[in-house]
Parts: structure tokens; C-alpha cells; sequence
């Protein structure tokens, strides 16, 4: 279903920063649930774009109803997870220089004082891919990335690569602490958000993440096929006054505040992914109308200039990334998103803004089988019918966006 909250009366919280660990007697902001996306009305909250890939790709992006015609979108009755998931898949049966993909935006925007929880079983992995999920600004008339409410890049890799690399991207004046690296455990690649050559912002400020130890000791892939070997996970940003922390967590081994609805990030001891804050950035005014994204593209402004730094002409014969993307159409069966819910927690219940129609648009999404699609191949999960694609390594960043 999609929830959005209509007038949940809460305690006041705190307009400023979130109280640290060692601040216990400072009051602690109430969280509720103000939107959710799962089980079969999960593409009721979101819109498709279907104009030109603004970073470059070899990609032909269809609306909701031709997605649901050729079963690009549609559902997973997955017998693990014990849940209807949402399934946003590509084109892997023609051969074609612009493959067919799905990109979608959510209908309704979000602000900051806003935690972000997504339960992603499955994730796009191949070589010539460049999956995402992120966090756009839209801002009528406004310029990426200064000027549209910013980007936050919550999971995000390039073609068989299995570290995750999180990125904010905002216009000058948002530089992050260089010197907070033993508050998260990923790498800071630069602090400057406005980092880029020749286009401004295009690079930010990004960190790379390293397996996490969760709070149970276990350890968790962050992305590609090791990721889905695991059954993915639950990534969740939490976006306050003084900066954005990305997290990621067992779906068995959820913080007793999200297990129970009522998340209180203070509370967590496992340390976030990345965690991006500091004096040099107004994180409440830099991001702002932000909306929920999820895409797949090829090749572009990234995936196609490291294709040679993944190894991509060794691994698949291929000269470029542009041709074995137009030749290879069976390669993209496993560049699929498997989402089992996103959630959006709000303080004080605070209503999301709307600024796209609400009508639910009355299309058949199909029931995928993705058993009966990989019972062929040698990595096959029949106890949940996920593909199980081959474990890959390398992670290379190039400058990237992804305004429209």
C-alpha cells in the first residue's frame, strides 16, 4: 500500500540537529511513518520519466504503461522475504543501441528531518549498467545541482562493481568534514560537493563503502552481486539540520526503533556507511523538495568512461561499452531492482508536499516469475527465485549526474 500521513499529532521535537550519544539529556525529535511504497500499489506513488538520459546514456527510458506491457515493471511473490515486491527490470531480449529501462520519481517531495528506509532485495548487476536509488530536488525552474534542492546518492554502482558508492551533489559553498572519518566507516573520496571537471558538481563529495560489521557482528555487502547473494539489505539515510548518514542493516537485524516504527537514530551503535556533516554545508537549505529515484542506465558519462578501468573489454569481448550493450541483450536478465518497501518517516508527522498528480494509474502489472527465468542458469536461488549473478570486484568513480 501507499501511506501518506494525515494529521498525526505528535510531542515537539528539536528544530536544529540531532541530539549525539553523548547528549542524552537533550530531547529526542518523534518520528512518524508520512509515506509508504510496497506490496501491489508500490508504482502508485511514482511517475515515469521518459525524456532524454541527462547523463548521457544509451538508454531509452518508457513510461509506466509500456513498462507494464512488456513486463519491464510488475511484482515478485518472493517466498524468502515473505512479501510482494515491487520488480523495475530493463530490456534483455532485443538488440538495440538504446535499451529500454524504467526510471521513476516519487509523486510527493520530501524535506529535511526526513528518514528514508528502503528494503532492497535485489539490485542491477552487469557489465555496462549503471544502476541507482537516490534522493533529486525538484525546484521548478531550478539549475542541477545548485539551484533544484541538491542530489543525494543513496546505492549506487557501475557495471559488475560491488562497493557502494554514496554521493551528495550540490552547487558551491558545501564542503563536508575531512576530519569526522571515525564517525562512518566508508572512505571520503572528497569533501568538496561542488567537486567536478569540466561541469561543477558532477564528482561531489563521495565515500566509497567497505563491508559493514552490523550490530550482530554480521558482515554485509553493500552492492552488486554479493549484495544479492545476500538478499540485499535495508539502506536508510537519515537527513537532519546537521547532515546526512547512510546506513545499511540485516533485514533480520533492524534497529528496535525501525522494527517497531519508531526510529531513533541516537540510539543505533552501528556506525553509519557514510556520514556527511560538518560546519561547511547547510544540509536544511542545500537539499530541499527532494524526491525519491530510482533508475537503470548504460554506459554514459560514467559506466562508459571506466569501462576500460573495469576490465569490461577482458571480461566480455567487447571493444566498448556502448556495443556490448547494443549486442548482448541476454547479459541485462540479471540488471533488475527487487524492492520490498520504501519507507519515509517524518517529524511530527510532518505531510510530504505533493507536486505531482495523485491519481493511481490503472495499469496490469504482470506477476514475475524469476525462478521459471533463471531455472537455465548455474547460479540459480529456487528457494526464492533470485538470480544469483557472478561475484565481481573492482569500483571505479567518474563524474556523473543526474538532474533533468
Amino acid at each position: 500500500m501507499i501511506f501518506i500521513a494525515t494529521g498525526m499529532a505528535l510531542a515537539a521535537c528539536l528544530t536544529t540537529a540531532l541530539a549525539a550519544p553523548t547528549q542524552a539529556s537533550a530531547p529526542l525529535p518523534n518520528f512518524s511513518l508520512v509515506a509508504e511504497y510496497r506490496d501491489r500499489s508500490f508504482f502508485d506513488g511514482f511517475t515515469a520519466f521518459t525524456g532524454a538520459d541527462p547523463t548521457g546514456g544509451r538508454v531509452r527510458y518508457v513510461g509506466l504503461e509500456e513498462a507494464a506491457q512488456k513486463n519491464y515493471t510488475g511484482f515478485h511473490d518472493n517466498k524468502s522475504t515473505k512479501s510482494i515486491n515491487a520488480y523495475i527490470g530493463v530490456d534483455h531480449t532485443s538488440v538495440t543501441p538504446y535499451r529500454d529501462s524504467v526510471r521513476l520519481s516519487s509523486k510527493h517531495t520530501f524535506d529535511v528531518g526526513s528518514i528514508v528506509v528502503m528494503d532492497v532485495v535485489h539490485m542491477p548487476s552487469a557489465f555496462g549498467a549503471w544502476p541507482a536509488l537516490w534522493l533529486l530536488g525538484d525546484n521548478p525552474g531550478g539549475r542541477w545541482p545548485d539551484t533544484n534542492g541538491g542530489e543525494i546518492d543513496i546505492l549506487e554502482v557501475v557495471h559488475n562493481g560491488d562497493v557502494n558508492a554514496m554521493t551528495m551533489h550540490t552547487g558551491p559553498g558545501c564542503t563536508v568534514d575531512k576530519n569526522a572519518a571515525h564517525l562512518f566507516q566508508g572512505q571520503l573520496q572528497d569533501p568538496n560537493c561542488n567537486a567536478g571537471s569540466p561541469q561543477p558538481g558532477t564528482t561531489g563529495c563521495s565515500v566509497q563503502a567497505t563491508n559493514q560489521a552490523s550490530s550482530r557482528g554480521v558482515t554485509l555487502a553493500t552492492a552488486g552481486a554479493p549484495f544479492n547473494q545476500q538478499e540485499g539489505g535495508v539502506y536508510v539515510t537519515v537527513w537532519m539540520e546537521s547532515g546526512v548518514s547512510v546506513y545499511l542493516f540485516k533485514r533480520e537485524a533492524l534497529p528496535s526503533g525501525l522494527y517497531n516504527g519508531n526510529p531513533m537514530p541516537e540510539l543505533w551503535l552501528t556506525k553509519p556507511l557514510a556520514h556527511f556533516s560538518g560546519p561547511g554545508c547547510d544540509y536544511g537549505t542545500t537539499f530541499n523538495a527532494m524526491r525519491i529515484v530510482t533508475d537503470t542506465t548504460f554506459c554514459g558519462d560514467w559506466a562508459g568512461k571506466v569501462w576500460d578501468a573495469f576490465g569490461g573489454p577482458a571480461a566480455t569481448g567487447s571493444a566498448t561499452c556502448e556495443a556490448y550493450v547494443q549486442n548482448n541483450p541476454g547479459a541485462f536478465k540479471d540488471a533488475y531492482f527487487e524492492i520490498k518497501s520504501i519507507q519515509v518517516y517524518g517529524r511530527n508527522g510532518k505531510m510530504p508536499a505533493l507536486k505531482a498528480a495523485s491519481k493511481r494509474e490503472e495499469f496490469a502489472f504482470a506477476d514475475i516469475d524469476l525462478a521459471e527465468r533463471y531455472r537455465d542458469s548455474a547460479n540459480v536461488s529456487m528457494a526464492n527465485g533470485t538470480y544469483l549473478g557472478q561475484h565481481g570486484h573492482g569500483h571505479g568513480h567518474g563524474t556523473h549526474s543526474h538532474f533533468h
